[in-house]
């Protein structure tokens, strides 16, 4: 544990920061996808460590309500699980609380050919419990994610 309550605060802080630029640095990259191609099938997934309304997935996703230019919505990313009824998204179960922490993010010309998602969550074990409680427990209390894409022949 932390020593001090202002050395927690400033590494909390700190990872928040580098959070947000890790986030930022993968929206800038995907910019450069839709330079190089006004329609194109973009997929960004896995353990993003956040909530759909925290400022790293906000940051990539690129919400048109966030930009405030409705010129700028094929750039938006879309979050699959969006896709699912509220009880099923979830893909980390922490101290008793669902969250989804873990995403499936596609451009808008992608989800054209979308068709369906799936999370694996029906046996998650809370990681914050299980992990402390169980000796060799799981490598990852995160459950998997399955999207279906069905992508037409030329």
């Amino acid at each position: 544990g932390w020593r001090t309550m202002a050395g927690w605060a400033e590494g909390f802080c700190i990872a928040a920061v580098k959070h947000a630029g890790q986030a930022l640095e993968v929206r800038l990259f995907v910019e450069t996808l839709f330079d190089a191609d006004p329609a194109p099938l973009i997929v960004v997934c896995g353990d993003f460590n956040a909530a759909a309304h925290e400022v790293p997935l906000r940051t990539i996703r690129g919400d048109e309500e966030d930009a405030g230019n409705p010129h700028l919505s094929i750039r938006t990313l879309v979050a699959v699980e969006r896709t699912l009824a509220d009880s099923r998204q979830y893909s980390v179960v922490h101290h008793g609380r669902p969250q989804m922490l873990d995403h499936i993010l596609v451009s808008r010309p992608l989800l054209a050919w979308y068709r369906g998602v799936e999370i694996h969550n029906e046996a998650l074990g809370d990681e914050l419990v299980t992990a402390h409680a169980v000796r060799g427990s799981p490598e990852s209390f995160h459950a998997p994610m399955v999207a279906e894409f069905e992508i037409a022949p030329d």
